[in-house]
C-alpha cells in the first residue's frame, strides 16, 4: 500500500517504531529546529479529490539537512523522510527508497510533489532566500509556483497554507502546534536532547 494511502487509512500496521528508525541528530548536536504538528494535503477537484490528513514532526538540521515523519491522525508514525542537498529518502516501515529528488519523494510520501523549500524555508514562514519571490499585500509570497500564507500568533507561525498555481489544484495546510529553536550545546557538555512530541489529533 502507498505510504499516501497508508496516511489515509491510518492503518496501525503501516506504523514504524520512531525510537528505532530515526537517527538522533540532536545528540550530534545538529539541530537547528524541532517543529510538530498536523498537516492536511488536498489534491485535485471534486469529485476526485484527495484528502490526507495526519500530524508530523520536522527536523531541520545542519548543512540543508532535514527529517520529516508522518504520523496517522491516531498518532502512528507511518512514514519518515530524510533528505540533504545532494540525497532524498523515503522509509516507509517495509522498505527504505532513494528518489532523484525532493519533489519525487514527497510525491511519494504525501501524494503531493513538493519544492524543498516547503520544508525548508515556508515551514519558518518565509520564502528561500536563494530564489525569486513575489511579495503579496496579505503578507504572504509567490514562490516556485506556489502562493504561500504564513498566519502568525504572539510572533511564531502558527498557520501555513501553500496552494499550487499551476499543474492542477493542491493545497498543503500546516498547523503548528510546537516549534523550537535548538541552543547550542556549552562547552564541554553533551547536547540536549528535544522532547519528542506526539502529533496532534486534526480538529
Amino acid at each position: 500500500m502507498p505510504a499516501a494511502l497508508c496516511l489515509v487509512l491510518a492503518l496501525g500496521a503501516c506504523a514504524l517504531p520512531g525510537s528505532q528508525k530515526r537517527r538522533n541528530a540532536a545528540e550530534m548536536g545538529a539541530v537547528r529546529q524541532d517543529i510538530s504538528g498536523r498537516i492536511s494535503v488536498v489534491t485535485g477537484e471534486p469529485p476526485a479529490q484527495k484528502n490526507l490528513y495526519g500530524g508530523f514532526k520536522l527536523e531541520l538540521l545542519s548543512a540543508g539537512r532535514g527529517e520529516f515523519d508522518v504520523f496517522t491522525p491516531l498518532g502512528q508514525m507511518i512514514v519518515q523522510a530524510t533528505w540533504s542537498p545532494r540525497s532524498a529518502r523515503l522509509d516507509d516501515g517495509r522498505q527504505t527508497r532513494d528518489y532523484p529528488s525532493f519533489e519525487a519523494m514527497t510525491l511519494a510520501g504525501l501524494g503531493l510533489a513538493l519544492p524543498r523549500a516547503a520544508l525548508q524555508d515556508w515551514v519558518r514562514g518565509e520564502p528561500a532566500a536563494a530564489l525569486p519571490f513575489t511579495p503579496l499585500a496579505s503578507g504572504g509570497f509567490e514562490q516556485l509556483g506556489w502562493r504561500v500564507q504564513p498566519r502568525f500568533e504572539d510572533g511564531r507561525l502558527r498557520i501555513l497554507r501553500a496552494s499550487r498555481l499551476e499543474g492542477g489544484a493542491a493545497q498543503l495546510s500546516l498547523v503548528i502546534d510546537h516549534a523550537q529553536d535548538a541552543l547550542p550545546p556549552a562547552a564541554g557538555s553533551a547536547p540536549a536532547r528535544p522532547a519528542r512530541v506526539p502529533a496532534s489529533q486534526p480538529q
